[in-house]
């Protein structure tokens, strides 16, 4: 069991914090991203949770962290729900099926697919207890660390935590599932006079009508929100968010790293909408009214809004009908030369990002943009 640890640090005037939250096994974009903000050591780095899993590059990831702490003290690493899940799978000896149940799921991703691809193992032929034991010895120094990490991090006028903590002046009390799992924080507040920094729930979630993955900072409750999705949607960033400190005056900063292609169009075109729909966690269920060769009109249950969804973001499951994450039935317009994000192609129609904007178009206005 990992223990609930509370750390304290002083960050002495005139500094540069950065905060990146819910890496998810994506090491590569985590390079990219200190390269994009030239991160040096003269800076603290908070890591806030959920470093792990979801992605293919989990000891890779952890492998750069500890080199990145190893070589600076300023670099702090907090304990999310993905990591306190995976310890718990693979040491508990109660979770053995539990564990192999998690991989049929997930597919190729995660550090327990890693190890079982480098010890070799065919998950149908050996027994769940055994598979357990040997991936446990396979990866026990990454399980090692784990421990190790702290829940929060609190500073004069900020506390970083992976999820949350309960609405109460004693903060430390709050349950280990609030600090690492809550899904309500944003709503519920807290009672301290300092930020609370947290990652847990892709920012997009939180927008009734857009899909927007930028860090979130409510004045209000004093709640930062930094997680852009990485390895949960497939409209996703990774962000950071960076605390520049000067006498005692604090200036924000945002910066992100997207791993899509760019297109430019080709030609002009203009769209008309009216009300825009999304669909994002957790309301994905809906009803197919009329089906169409492209855009079938749909219902969707929660709200009861009937709108138009592209056919390949449909899927069926246990008799019912749900669409994929992030979907929005927003049309855009182009001009011609306009510089855009391809997220895909699905037929004849292409869903983009313009200048932060997301929606559809006729695949034949934009083409690949020239390097």
């Amino acid at each position: 069991m990992i223990e609930v640890k509370h750390i304290q640090i002083d960050m002495k005037d005139n500094y540069r914090c950065i905060v990146i939250s819910d890496i998810h096994s994506h090491c590569d974009r985590l390079q990219q991203l200190l390269k994009k903000i030239h991160y040096n050591k003269d800076d603290y780095l908070i890591i806030n949770g959920d470093f792990v899993e979801k992605g293919t590059q989990t000891m890779q990831t952890i492998d750069f962290l500890q080199k990145l702490k190893k070589e600076n003290d300023k670099v702090y690493i907090l304990l999310g729900n993905c990591e306190y899940a995976l310890e718990t799978l693979v040491n508990d000896p109660a979770f053995s099926k539990q564990m192999i149940h998690y991989l049929n799921k997930i597919g190729k991703s995660g550090m327990i697919d890693q190890a079982i691809h480098q010890l070799k193992i065919d998950i149908k032929k050996e027994d769940p207890i055994v598979i357990q034991e040997k991936v446990r010895k396979q990866i026990k120094s990454y399980l090692d660390f784990i421990k190790t990490l702290p829940t929060t991090i609190e500073t004069k006028d900020f506390l970083f935590v992976h999820a949350g903590i309960e609405k109460r002046l004693d903060w430390k009390n709050s349950s280990r599932s609030a600090f690492i799992e809550m899904r309500n924080f944003q709503q519920t507040g807290h009672l301290l006079n300092k930020y609370v920094i947290v990652g847990h729930l892709p920012t997009s979630n939180f927008y009734k009508d857009k899909i927007d993955n930028d860090i979130l900072i409510d004045e209000d409750k004093k709640i930062i929100s930094i997680d852009g999705g990485t390895g949960v949607k497939s409209i996703s960033q990774l962000n950071a968010f960076i605390i520049e400190c000067h006498n005692n005056h604090y200036i924000f900063k945002k910066e992100y790293v997207q791993h899509l292609m760019t297109y430019i169009a080709v030609k002009s075109i203009q769209q008309m909408n009216k009300e825009i729909h999304k669909v994002a966690w957790p309301f994905f269920e809906v009803e197919i009214l009329e089906k169409r060769n492209d855009f079938s009109i749909c219902r969707q249950l929660n709200t009861n809004d009937v709108f138009e969804i592209k056919n390949e973001f449909l899927y069926q499951k246990n008799d019912k009908t749900f669409c994929l994450d992030d979907y929005i039935d927003y049309k855009l317009s182009l001009n011609k030369g306009d510089i855009v994000q391809l997220i895909g192609i699905y037929g004849d129609f292409a869903y983009i990002i313009k200048n932060k904007e997301i929606g559809w178009i006729p695949a034949d206005v934009i083409e690949k943009y020239p390097v």
